[in-house]
């Protein structure tokens, strides 16, 4: 009978999970830079009208930031095996992810109300699709982010390894640092 966490470290040194988080970001990278590289040639078009930045982006923006720091703490705590630091941690980060995709939600209302619907130019479909691309891969974090988070609050030994909080971290900054580019991106156009 084959020993499971013998054949764990299977890639590279990676455990299964790694592979696959880091799969999954370089497919993320790769479909994200293919949409840069389209708006960053779509704008040259005389038909290109830039979208106005709502305010509330800036908002969205510190509450991807202070989720982000929300799983520092979480790893922190893992790591030293302080399991309420780690949930504290975890909730923080899940509150101010919730909010931020919650906050896309508002900032696309916003525009619509003012006139900025999908269709009606270049910029905004782009816009739209851009923030939606990324709000949807912080949902996608999020439903990794409740499997991780119930099996800390049921104190399941072996989600409680930093590397297993840590790796949910990883995506977390992760995407906090895809959305700095397309952020920064964003209101430079």
């Amino acid at each position: 009978m084959t020993n499971y966490a013998a054949s764990e470290k299977a890639f590279l040194g990676l455990s299964h999970a790694q592979v696959f988080v880091y799969v999954l970001m370089t497919v993320i990278s790769i479909l994200f830079l293919f949409i840069t590289n389209a708006y960053l040639f779509r704008m040259n078009f005389q038909d290109w009208a830039p979208v106005p930045i709502p305010t509330l982006l800036w908002f969205n923006t510190v509450c991807l930031l202070l989720a982000s720091v929300g799983m520092v703490w979480a790893k922190s705590g893992a790591k030293t095996e302080d399991h309420q630091k780690t949930k504290v941690g975890l909730t923080l980060a899940g509150v101010f992810a919730v909010v931020f995709v919650s906050g896309q939600t508002w900032a696309w209302q916003e525009l619509h109300v003012s006139g900025y619907f999908l269709s009606s130019n270049p910029a905004n479909t782009f816009f739209y699709l851009i923030t939606a691309l990324h709000a949807l891969h912080v949902l996608g974090g999020l439903v990794a982010w409740f499997v991780v988070t119930f099996k800390v609050f049921k104190e399941d030994a072996a989600i409680l390894q930093p590397e297993s909080v840590g790796l949910l971290g990883v995506y977390w900054h992760y995407m906090l640092l895809v959305w700095g580019v397309l952020f920064a991106m964003l209101i430079t156009t």
